[in-house]
């Protein structure tokens, strides 16, 4: 068997894997993707948060994905809980104008050739078949080259698993994916021609979220006049339309017709092939150990109504280079790293779990099929936990100090959906909103979709992520 060496080994090559490629080896690290596929490949997750901007001009993107002439992103639109209202990235003082709405293959293939040409060695159509462990770290892996027909092991200081809902860790070896009762949804689309979006006043390139019984409808516009529309639905609501000898076709196209919007935007549109996936929401009990980091999708998912798939993969992916390098320099030791790895990366991942949730509480109510939400976090996490990656963290408040165990799950989603609401008000300009109270509402929001990793002030252990002159792990109190 042929055995090779690197520094970092990246288990995939989408943008979590990618990113921190980039990034580790624009750092001088020696870096190795092992991606299974061949790019460009078709992948779904089109449309982008503001996130993105900092985010690329970090790994040195940000003039390639700009000539890519994707759709610019300035916000977005909710038909929901029985309220419509827009929100522009702008409204936040400081934040990007726009995002992108992207063709996720050339968007992906874009990444993975920047990581090449900043210096990391790139393999397509090599899968990863095993992790080896030695006395509880992961040491190497074993490979294959489909390409070459050919087997091998690769040894490695550090491991990256970007390798997206397949697992390698997770489901491979730990086999310690959960997945979240509540949010077991799928997710059907298609891409159309003609549709009119040009019934309301939203900037061009906005999202349109539409809210519909047991799930809503998506409307993400895309290069060349073509429009991403999804429907995601409940998996018993699906399963129970299936029984009545619908099939997913005639399901999706029904949902459509009868929401008023929706049937207006596609009154004149013809489509393509419709696509069905499932979507059920999970995470892993651990994103890092000995040797190893698990990004994006290979460590955890969630229900994609608030787009944070790839914000939360090029995040911890940063996260991950961040640390490697300072372990790689010694400046920080390994323990530590992980540590600040861990709670950072669960901090955002349960940030966007409340808000999610919120969002389905707030259009469904009580009796609706996501009442459950209210229930999620103590069924999936302890209070401590849940106490500070949402409050102490998102909130920067002792608002829930004195909730006893039994009642802060339900006293968190009414404060968040009390905070949503007030955002919807805002930008309705429907009630008299102080100065004090807006700046209160954007840095609740800040917190939830910015990068509080990049933040000196949001330390955690002491430590935060210093972009300048190199992306690694720094002191706060320095």
């Amino acid at each position: 068997m042929t055995v090779y060496e690197t520094d970092v080994l990246v288990i995939g090559g989408g943008p979590a894997g990618s990113t921190a490629a980039a990034a580790l080896a624009r750092n001088g690290i020696k870096t190795t993707i092992l991606e299974r596929d061949v790019f460009p490949r078709y992948h779904i997750g089109e449309s982008l948060l503001a996130s993105l901007v900092p985010m690329i001009d970090i790994i040195g993107a940000t003039e390639k994905v700009a000539a890519c002439g994707f759709v610019k992103k300035p916000g977005g639109y909710f038909n929901w809980g029985g309220e419509k209202w827009a929100f522009r990235f702008d409204e936040v003082e400081g934040a990007p104008e726009h995002s992108f709405q992207v063709e996720r293959a050339e968007f992906d293939n874009l990444l993975i050739e920047h990581a090449g040409e900043c210096g990391a060695e790139v393999h397509q159509n090599v899968s990863v078949n095993k992790i080896n462990f030695e006395d509880g770290r992961a040491v190497s892996a074993s490979w294959t080259d489909h390409t070459k027909k050919k087997s091998g092991e690769l040894k490695f200081k550090h491991l990256i698993d970007c390798s997206g809902r397949n697992g390698v860790l997770a489901n491979g070896h730990f086999k310690n994916r959960r997945f979240h009762d509540v949010f077991k949804n799928v997710a059907l689309w298609a891409y159309y021609d003609d549709v009119d979006l040009s019934y309301d006043d939203l900037p061009a390139g906005s999202t349109r979220i539409l809210a519909v019984d047991q799930g809503w409808i998506w409307f993400i516009p895309l290069k060349d006049n073509k429009v991403s529309v999804g429907l995601v639905i409940a998996h018993d609501a699906l399963r129970s339309k299936r029984k009545d000898n619908m099939s997913d076709e005639e399901i999706y196209n029904q949902v459509l017709e009868d929401h008023p919007e929706a049937k207006l935007m596609l009154q004149k549109a013809t489509r393509g092939k419709m696509r069905v996936e499932s979507d059920y929401s999970y995470t892993s009990d651990s994103f890092s150990g000995p040797g190893f980091f698990m990004s994006g999708d290979a460590a955890c998912f969630l229900d994609p109504l608030l787009s944070s798939g790839v914000h939360l993969a090029m995040f911890s992916a940063l996260m991950a280079a961040a640390c490697i390098t300072s372990i790689h320099t010694g400046d920080v030791d390994e323990d530590r790293a992980h540590t600040f790895f861990e709670t950072s990366y669960r901090q955002a991942y349960l940030r966007f779990l409340m808000l999610v949730s919120t969002f389905y509480d707030m259009g469904q109510g009580q009796k609706g099929y996501f009442a459950q939400s209210q229930k999620l976090t103590s069924k999936e996490y302890d209070t401590e936990e849940m106490k500070t990656a949402f409050v102490d963290i998102v909130s920067g408040t002792a608002d829930f100090t004195d909730v006893s165990d039994e009642e802060y799950g339900a006293v968190i989603v009414a404060k968040v959906t009390e905070k949503l609401k007030t955002g919807v008000d805002m930008r309705r300009g429907t009630r008299e909103i102080g100065e004090e109270e807006r700046e209160e509402h954007l840095q609740f929001m800040d917190g939830i979709v910015g990068l509080s990793f990049l933040d000196k002030n949001a330390s955690i252990g002491g430590l935060y992520v210093e972009q300048e002159p190199t992306l690694k792990l720094a002191e706060a109190s320095a």
